[in-house]
């Protein structure tokens, strides 16, 4: 299996009925990002891990036949759980494509007779503080992502804490090519029969 990891859990929860859950230890770690040789294999890398971890959609049938199998744990804790990561996993490619591009749909396909409509007249307004309010939760995840952070190891100049509050900016053009395609990848390719090998994401130190 290509998403191992979590597998696990999953085939604990089931071992147990659904009495299990994970405990998380709060400790600092250290991790590394994915780095290539140059900017553009970084990003195909980046792409190629993401791809890896959407794999994990592999994950749904066996957790459902495990449910229908498994008479101990009630229905209402299969449904939650079940839809939880059905959810999880369609709206991982989905939702950053219907924020960006869906909304636009209809003023572009809909035709004359659609955009006289009322409807029509007001659709950009609704969708402006739709993004408006998406652009409020980003601001909120950059704070406390920012918030969260341990003290760098040695003294960071002006330029490098703007770049760490900069990336947050570039996050909803990104979310399409580093988020939701490999994830659309993933599942067609999955969908297809043209299952993928665990692909080790390549780390270069500097």
């Amino acid at each position: 299996m290509i998403s191992d990891d979590s597998i696990i859990f999953w085939k604990c929860y089931v071992l147990y009925h659904g009495d299990y859950f994970v405990q998380p230890i709060y400790l600092t770690i250290s991790l590394d990002a994915v780095l290539a040789e140059s900017y553009f294999k970084t990003l195909v890398n980046q792409y190629k891990q993401q791809r890896r971890w959407a794999w994990g959609i592999e994950n749904i049938p066996i957790i459902y036949r495990a449910f229908l199998k498994d008479k101990k744990i009630s229905l209402s804790r299969k449904i939650s759980r079940g839809w939880e990561e059905l959810a999880g996993r369609i709206s991982w490619g989905l939702i950053p494509i219907i924020i960006a591009f869906l909304g636009w749909f209809p003023l572009i396909f809909g035709g004359e007779q659609f955009n006289q409509t009322v409807l029509a007249l007001n659709l950009p307004r609704v969708l402006g503080y739709l993004m408006t309010f998406a652009m409020v939760g980003l601001l909120i995840s950059m704070y406390m992502s920012l918030l969260l952070l341990p003290p760098p190891p040695y003294k960071m100049n002006i330029f490098k804490r703007s770049v760490m509050v900069f990336q947050w900016i570039l996050a909803p053009i990104v979310a399409i090519p580093l988020g939701a395609l490999p994830m659309i990848d993933a599942q067609t390719r999955m969908l297809f029969g043209k299952y993928m090998e665990f692909w080790v994401t390549k780390k270069v130190r500097k």
